[in-house]
């Protein structure tokens, strides 16, 4: 038995190298599960925390945008790690949503996200008491 690499290239297996393949011949294919390599999001490099961390706010992301409606993701970078804010309209029915996809994450990937689901009004609220928890979520890398 012999072995030849190939690529698929436009719904057709071509080898890698020149190689007569007699007609008749055939052949066993293996898939690797493999993840997309996409663009990365314009915020990637803002942040600090590793790869993997970053891997897992872009799954984030990208899953809570299917689930609920919010007005921005704010990441906030600490010392020790990070802290995700996410803004909505209304805290009571995106709270249980949120926190599935951040669960969903965890369990996924490994890593636990922060996670705080803040209103809109609650937001201005710090704002008018001039709290500092409002200017470091409005200094925080919008991943939204």
């Amino acid at each position: 038995m012999k072995s030849l690499k190939v690529v698929f290239k436009n719904g057709v297996f071509v080898p890698l190298e020149p190689a007569p393949i007699p007609e008749g011949t055939e052949g066993i294919v293996v898939y690797l599960k493999k993840e997309e390599k996409a663009e990365k999001p314009s915020w990637w490099d803002k942040l600090s925390v590793d790869e993997e961390k970053r891997r897992a706010l872009l799954r984030f992301s990208v899953n809570i945008r299917k689930r609920i409606s919010y007005i921005d993701v704010k990441v906030v970078e600490e010392d020790e790690g990070f802290e995700v804010f996410l803004l909505v309209d209304d805290e009571t029915s995106s709270l249980k949503p949120a926190m599935e996809e951040a669960l969903k994450v965890y369990e996924e990937m490994n890593v636990y996200i922060p996670l705080q689901v803040i209103s809109k009004r609650r937001l201005n609220r710090w704002r008018e008491m001039g709290s500092s928890i409002y200017k470091r979520i409005e200094e925080g890398v919008s991943i939204g």
